[in-house]
């Protein structure tokens, strides 16, 4: 039931936007009427106006142009075209989209930079209500496929083989070593221009956040040491993972981390999990969506949509036994955005853009 005293909020340019009707479906591939349930809007920034869009003025008109991957435009044009039309009636614009087949960006013509802003603003709260709603293309991840870990990971997984053989226990339960990581956050990207906007952001979070506090502290390590699970049953467990700890200042893993999720979330590319303000820090060891499929390519447990039933394990002897296992420190050298069911040559998931914490 939506609760109206915590509506959904939008990040967008800088902004935070209260979207009132959050049952509205948007989806990236189809048109939807949403003139009888328009998402009406309430700006609760200040009444700046950002640089983000070059607004030019032509012959007495405003014009600027940017990029939305074709994907959206169904949901920005609506069924017969009347959400387009209600955005131009509404902010007194020219709204040009690029014909299907067509290469370009979006133009948007009118009497003032102020009418052309507020535009694009409704535009882009329908494309990031859309892109929150489709199944994550990528996802930020820190590697943790270093061979001191990986080496204690394999003693882990025979050991438990050798000794547990409770119900639902196997070998396809396992991650692949080569694909150890810790999670950050996911998000769906759809086009090159996407990819290049996440990576820019990746980029700038760099200089603009983890640097700043990390700069004194590097070498950056983290321990990973102990077990957990998602669930509340430790006989019916669907993600079994390693516990993340700061092997030095007091809780500098999370404070990056949310520091990211944050810097993506405000650029409208990255919601936040399950609603909270910070990033679980796990890494996951053993997964039940895994089972029978280890031939498969298979990301961080918080990347599926819409799953068949999956069969449980029994992890309760596992928890009894190896409870405290120390996997080890190692040092945080690189943060990817990494690609989803792709993976490199290393076996690791494919990066599309990487950031040393070393140089």
């Amino acid at each position: 039931m939506y609760d109206i005293l915590r509506p959904e909020l939008i990040w967008i340019e800088g902004r935070c936007y209260r979207v009132n009707d959050t049952n509205t479906e948007i989806s990236a591939f189809q048109e939807h009427d949403l003139y009888e349930n328009e998402m009406a809007f309430q700006d609760v920034g200040d009444d700046d106006i950002d640089d983000r869009f070059e607004i030019v003025e032509i012959d007495n008109r405003f014009y600027t142009s940017f990029h939305v991957s074709k994907h959206y435009f169904g949901s920005i044009i609506g069924k017969k075209g009347i959400m387009k039309s209600r955005i131009e009636k509404d902010t007194k614009t020219n709204i040009k989209i690029p014909k299907q087949g067509e290469a370009g960006d979006i133009a948007i013509f009118g009497p003032s930079a102020l009418n052309v802003k507020a535009a694009c603003r409704r535009i882009n709260i329908i494309v990031m209500s859309a892109r929150m709603k489709q199944k994550p293309t990528h996802f930020l991840s820190i590697p943790l496929n270093h061979s001191s870990i990986i080496e204690r990971f394999e003693n882990f997984k025979q050991n438990v083989l050798q000794e547990c053989s409770t119900k639902g226990i196997d070998e396809s339960l396992f991650i692949r070593s080569c694909k150890l990581h810790l999670t950050i956050g996911v998000m769906c990207l759809m086009d090159n221009e996407e990819r290049l906007h996440a990576s820019k952001l990746l980029s700038e979070a760099k200089e603009n956040i983890l640097m700043p506090v990390l700069k004194d502290y590097l070498p950056l390590k983290i321990r990973l040491k102990g077990l957990s699970y998602m669930n509340d049953d430790p006989k019916s467990i669907d993600v079994l993972y390693s516990c993340v700890e700061d092997d030095g200042p007091s809780g500098m893993i999370q404070k990056i981390t949310d520091g990211l999720v944050d810097h993506f979330y405000k650029a409208g590319f990255m919601d936040r999990e399950f609603g909270r303000d910070n990033v679980k820090l796990h890494v996951t060891l053993m997964n039940s969506k895994y089972r029978n499929k280890s031939s498969l390519d298979t990301d961080d447990d918080r990347t599926s949509n819409k799953r068949s039933i999956r069969e449980t394990f029994d992890g309760s002897d596992i928890l009894s036994k190896f409870s405290n296992y120390d996997f080890g420190v190692t040092e945080i050298n690189n943060i990817h955005l990494s690609q989803r069911k792709t993976m490199g040559s290393d076996g690791y998931y494919q990066p599309t853009f990487v950031i040393s914490l070393n140089e």
